[in-house]
């Protein structure tokens, strides 16, 4: 009669340390700047610009500027490699502005890039708008992760990255809640005249129009909302620095002293960098399911006719893991980082072998709710991986080399979506959707099944552990 309890009580220890934590690191947050909960709104309303407008970019694309869906998807693709790329310089930028002119600029940039794409189709305009909403869209997602280091003490940082990566998921949800909404509403094509030119808006360009607005309530919030310059009592906190924190952080100090070249030069010349390269490489392929849901997804749910669930049934994901991140974090916490990836990269890609099965409403939940899983499960250990294999101080520059192996995967997505679908998913004539996504699965399973067989000489936290136990052990 004693074994049912006995197997409770970790549960219940868990779930109690789960809570309690939340709630301190909640109350943490409240000793933090007025400007933290600033910063998160305006993440949760880019967010919602930003997967909102990528899941009715192909259809914008292929519908309403008459594109081939190999064509569209090379667009698609250029876009969002882009941001990859530029997203390697921006921040030079925006630390040389101060936080709060830096946010003024990269909403203004984006600002142009959503206005050049929600009234006209003409390519001339069109295609110059994306690669300015490709730099705004760069330029604001470091930039905000920056907001959040700088208006977070350093007790409550931690805590506040967590719900960094939460509302980010919130702005997800927004936009994949509000996409068959608006869709319903707006089905006609709107006219009207602003200074004697006329202006068309077609029901697409609604949701670029909605990013128009919101971008618009972002600025106003960062010029109202935002100051200059934080109290230095306010962004250290109450508490006093630990002596060993203070030691960890001399290190940034003296290596930022060297120029970037010099800085990229001692990277580059590591051992431990490029196994950190190779594992992001090797990891690219379960990260592009995500790249798929994006471009692939959104037409291929109008080509079976499911085109009124797209944005609910997307909305499965972001649901998810807002609420599965903290919890599995808590459950994985003391288990190996790589070992935790790697489990997670073989439940996401596995996701995707249930859309190979037909094309069903059944079908694709499970596909998004095992990809959720595998997402909170891989992808927040990620960064864990990341600090445990950097070099002190050179944590900024393995995150940064971190987003070049993307860039490439991202310019074979979009051309890879287009093909696939006018293939096996044409607009008109017989399909073999079931196909497309088996043909998705085996590329994506080919990044844990890799990892799994390189995990010895990639798994450094593992090797370290080894060598440190080892040394210990030697005699004197």
């Amino acid at each position: 009669m004693s074994m049912p309890s006995t197997q409770s009580a970790p549960s219940r220890g868990l779930v109690s340390s789960v809570f309690h934590e939340y709630i301190n690191g909640l109350r943490g947050l409240f000793t933090c700047p007025r400007e933290i909960w600033f910063t998160f709104l305006i993440k949760v309303m880019e967010s919602l610009c930003y997967f909102s407008s990528v899941l009715v970019l192909m259809a914008f694309l292929t519908q309403d500027m008459g594109l081939s869906d190999v064509k569209a998807g090379t667009i698609f693709g250029i876009f969002s490699a882009s941001m990859s790329f530029f997203m390697l310089f921006v921040g030079f930028i925006a630390d040389s502005l101060g936080i709060k002119k830096a946010l003024i600029v990269g909403l203004g940039i984006a600002l142009v890039g959503r206005m050049s794409i929600s009234f006209t189709t003409s390519p001339w305009i069109v295609y110059p708008g994306l690669f300015v909403l490709s730099v705004g869209f760069a330029y604001m997602i470091p930039l905000l992760a920056a907001a959040v280091a700088l208006f977070s003490t350093k007790p409550t940082q931690k805590f506040a990255f967590s719900w960094y990566y939460v509302v980010m998921n919130v702005g997800s949800l927004l936009a994949g809640l509000s996409l068959d909404w608006l869709r319903e509403i707006f089905t006609q094509t709107i006219q009207f005249s602003v200074l004697g030119a006329n202006i068309t808006v077609r029901p697409t360009q609604m949701i670029f129009l909605v990013a128009v607005v919101t971008t618009i309530l972002s600025m106003i919030i960062v010029v109202f909302c935002i100051r200059s310059k934080i109290p230095k009592k306010e962004s250290e906190g109450d508490e006093a620095p630990n002596p060993a924190e203070a030691k960890k952080t001399e290190a940034p100090d003296t290596y930022s002293k060297r120029s970037p070249y010099q800085v990229m030069m001692e990277v580059v010349r590591e051992k431990t960098f490029w196994v950190f390269i190779v594992f992001i490489c090797l990891l690219v392929m379960v990260k592009m399911i995500f790249q798929y849901n994006h471009s692939l997804y959104p037409l291929y749910m109008e080509r079976i006719d499911l085109k009124q669930w797209t944005g609910r049934l997307y909305a499965i994901n972001p649901a998810i893991v807002i609420v599965l991140v903290p919890v599995m974090t808590a459950i994985t916490s003391r288990m190996n980082a790589y070992k935790v990836i790697l489990y997670g990269s073989f439940i996401a890609a596995g996701s995707v072998f249930f859309m190979g099965f037909g094309e069903s409403i059944v079908y694709i939940v499970l596909f998004q709710v095992v990809l959720s899983i595998g997402e909170a499960i891989y992808s927040p250990r990620v960064y864990d991986y990341t600090a445990s294999i950097a070099p002190p101080g050179r944590e900024a520059s393995y995150m940064a080399y971190s987003k070049a192996p993307m860039f490439f995967a991202k310019v074979a997505a979009g051309p890879a979506s287009g093909f696939l679908l006018l293939h096996l998913c044409p607009e008109k004539g017989e399909r073999n959707t079931e196909l497309m996504w088996i043909i998705v699965g085996i590329s994506t399973i080919i990044s844990p099944i890799t990892l799994w067989l390189g995990r010895k000489w990639l798994d450094v936290e593992t090797r370290k552990k080894a060598m440190d136990e080892g040394v210990a052990k030697a005699p004197a």
